[in-house]
Formats: structure tokens, C-alpha cells, sequence
């Protein structure tokens, strides 16, 4: 299946000299982020601006470019571009490049016989909108001098090849076509259906709507399953980092993932030579760039299960790796090896219990045991037998946890 993406505009408004879909959002260009998504797809760009041309043979030569001579013709003329390009029969997904949309617009496309216009009951800049009037299942009216609407066009459709014989017809009877005249001659003859959706998304204009499209990406990055720390401390931080890192397409998830272990492993170093203080910070940043790497690759679409396992694995190990050092730094007796074993086995115990049952210990999630690390380093670095303190913390809320993860299985 094909997908189009309009980038002739001018986009005056943003300012500045940078094309509009050049512009860089969250640490990618707005554009990439719609070619991110549509990976799998056989992406078209319409373009007007050489700059555009040439950042995407760079970074994507496999995507088909074409021209458009006149973007003063409207957005309605840079769909009639591509008119060569798809096939009589074929179904296509069109979308804005000055546009934002949250991942659920890209999920369960399927092939249509009648073109689908994405709409939404929520838009940021009301007045400047194209609206909707709906009438059952098919769309009666679309465009922005609409009083009496229902929903907002979203500028993300799902076309049927016949919207391009339709736009054929108009820009042979204007000069001027937008892409709402062009719909509303398909509403007109009934073939214009909706599509209702309750996610995110933003007509990018202004540098304030690119804040608006920034926070709602670092939002998203939470995840329901972060623990506390993580929630309301590490991703505080690891979202401003992301930004960054994303711009360096040699910086990969798994890249990150390797980086940030070899810091645990110099962690558990700095623990062993009884560098308390520092290594307790350490294992704080470690625990705040761990999050780096699933955040590149959500961004980035990069998602895979050798990632996710290979992240799994190594946090094990630095998990092991800093608990034992911690261990093997002071002189040992049966008090301290009691609750060393313990701490060990339900470091790896409840992560393996979670995975297997699918339910967080939210008491003792590795952003909170990571924390306690921290913490009890300074205490450490004061008075060191409170490692003896430290292990029966982390043996008590892990092996509960473990225990609590049992009991509601068996219920």
C-alpha cells in the first residue's frame, strides 16, 4: 500500500527559513516523524522546496519524490501530482507533512473502496480548522466556512484511486484546489466516508504548536507499567535527552541499551573500590538513560524483540554485577551473606515474575531499587555497615513483591 505525503507548501507563518516540514520537532524533522511511522509503506512526498528533496534522498532514497511546479495551485494540485503514480484499483493513505498524529492513526489500515477522512471532535486552532458535517456514515459538507459541524478534518485520509479523477476534474476547472474542494466533490456524490478518532494530533503553524506537539510527545513517553521514580523523576530528564540523541541516526536503541550497561558494569566497579558516593550516582544516571533507548526507538520506530530482550538481559546482569560488588566491598560474615542472598535472588526474581505474569511489582520496580541504591550509597560513604540495612530492604520489598505476584495468580 501507498502513502502520500504533501510537503509543497509554503508555511509562512512558522517563520523563519527552514521549510515548514524541515522544522525540527522533539529532535527529528516534523516530516520524519510521519515517515517513521509509515515504515513498510511505499512512501510519496510531493515537494516544491529543494531543500526538502535533497534531506530526504539523504536520509531516504528508497522514497518516491515528486515535484510540484505550482504550490500556489493549493494542496488539492499537489494530490493531483501523484496521479501517475497510483494505480487504477489501488487504495492509499494521504496525510499533511506539516501535520502531527499520535500512533493510533497509523494502526488497522486497510485497503478501501471509498476514500475515508479521519476526523476528530478535539482541535487546538478551532476558527482555522477544516470542519465536517456528517450525515450517518457518510460525510455531507467539508471545509472551513462551515457553521453547523460535527468533527474536525484531521488532514489524514485513507483515498480510494477515484479521488483522483475527482481532483483531476477540479484542477481542470480551477486554478485554485484545495484539498477540501476536492473531498467535498466526493461528498457531494456520496462517496466520502469518516473515520472517528479520539487520539492526539495538531496542524502545525506556529512555534507554539510545535510546544503544544513537544509536550504531548514527552507525555506519551510514559508508560503506565514506570514505576514512581521513574514516572515522576527519570523521565523528567531522559524525555530532554531523547531529543538530542535522536538526531544522530547512528545512536540506535540497542546502541543505548550497550552504553548504558557498561556504565552499570563501571558502577559496580566503583562500588568494589568503595567509591560509595559516586557510584551511587552513577547507578542514578544509569537508571535515568535506561529509559533513553525505548524512547529512541518508540520515536524512531525502531521497536524489536532482539531490543527488548537484549535490554532485559543486560539489566540483569547489571543488576547482579552492582549488588554483588556492593557485597564483596566490605568484609563478610553470616549476618551479611544472609541478606546478601536474598537481595540477589529477588533482584532477579521479581523481574522474572513480573515478565512471566504480566503485572508490575510496584513496590519494587527497578527504577525504585536502582533509587534505594542511591540512597543507601550515601549512607554508605557514611557509615558503611549500613550495607547490612540496604540488603534486607531490597530482600524484604522484592521477595514480598514476588510472593504478592503468586498469591494474585492463585487467585
Amino acid at each position: 500500500m501507498k502513502a502520500v505525503i504533501l510537503a509543497a507548501g509554503y508555511g509562512k507563518r512558522m517563520g523563519g527559513d527552514t521549510p515548514k516540514p524541515l522544522v525540527e520537532l522533539y529532535g527529528l524533522p516534523l516530516i520524519e516523524h510521519k515517515i517513521r511511522k509509515l515504515d513498510g509503506y511505499e512512501i510519496i512526498v510531493v515537494y516544491h522546496d529543494e531543500r526538502i528533496k535533497d534531506h530526504i534522498q539523504k536520509r531516504f532514497p528508497r522514497i518516491k519524490l515528486v515535484y510540484n511546479p505550482y504550490p500556489e495551485r493549493e494542496n488539492g494540485y499537489s494530490l493531483y501530482c501523484v496521479k501517475d503514480l497510483i494505480k487504477e484499483g489501488e487504495s492509499f493513505i494521504l496525510l499533511m507533512a506539516d501535520h502531527y498524529y499520535d500512533e493510533g492513526f497509523y494502526r488497522d489500515i486497510n485497503p478501501i473502496n471509498q476514500t475515508t477522512v479521519y476526523v476528530s471532535a478535539k482541535c487546538y486552532q478551532e476558527d482555522e480548522a477544516t470542519k465536517v458535517k456528517v450525515q450517518g456514515d457518510k460525510v455531507i459538507k467539508i471545509g472551513k466556512g462551515i457553521d453547523d459541524y460535527d468533527y474536525f478534518d484531521t488532514g489524514f485520509f485513507v483515498c480510494s484511486y477515484e479521488s483522483l479523477v475527482y481532483a483531476e476534474r477540479a484542477v481542470s476547472q480551477r486554478e485554485k484546489v484545495k484539498l477540501s474542494d476536492i473531498m467535498q466533490l466526493l461528498a457531494d456524490d456520496g462517496r466520502l466516508s469518516y473515520k472517528v478518532m479520539d487520539e492526539f494530533w495538531i496542524d502545525i503553524d506556529t512555534k507554539e504548536d510545535l510546544k503544544k506537539a513537544e509536550e504531548f510527545i514527552r507525555r506519551s513517553l510514559i508508560k503506565p507499567t514506570d514505576g514512581i521514580i521513574s514516572k515522576f523523576l527519570n523521565r523528567k530528564i531522559s524525555t530532554r535527552i531523547t531529543p538530542f540523541l535522536l538526531r544522530y541516526d547512528f545512536i540506535t536503541p540497542n546502541r543505548i541499551t550497550v552504553f548504558v550497561s557498561l556504565l552499570g558494569f563501571l558502577t559496580s566497579v566503583l562500588f568494589y573500590f568503595k567509591y560509595y558516593l559516586l557510584a551511587g550516582i552513577m547507578t542514578q544516571i544509569v537508571s535515568i538513560i535506561d529509559g533513553c533507548d525505548g524512547e529512541v526507538a518508540r520515536i524512531k520506530n525502531l521497536s524489536s524483540r532482539f531490543g527488548a530482550v537484549l535490554d532485559s538481559v543486560l539489566d540483569r546482569y547489571v543488576d547482579i554485577f552492582i549488588i554483588s560488588a556492593i557485597f564483596l566491598s566490605i568484609e563478610k560474615d553470616i549476618f551479611l551473606s544472609l541478606s546478601f542472598i536474598p537481595a540477589l535472588t529477588g533482584s532477579v526474581l521479581v523481574s522474572y515474575v513480573s515478565h512471566l505474569s504480566g503485572w508490575r511489582p510496584y513496590l519494587a520496580t527497578r527504577d525504585i531499587r536502582l533509587f534505594l541504591v542511591m540512597v543507601f550509597s550515601i549512607l554508605f560513604s557514611l557509615y558503611e555497615n549500613m550495607i547490612y540495612a540496604f540488603f534486607a530492604v531490597i530482600a524484604v520489598i522484592t521477595h514480598v513483591s514476588v510472593i504478592f505476584t503468586l498469591l494474585r495468580l492463585r487467585s
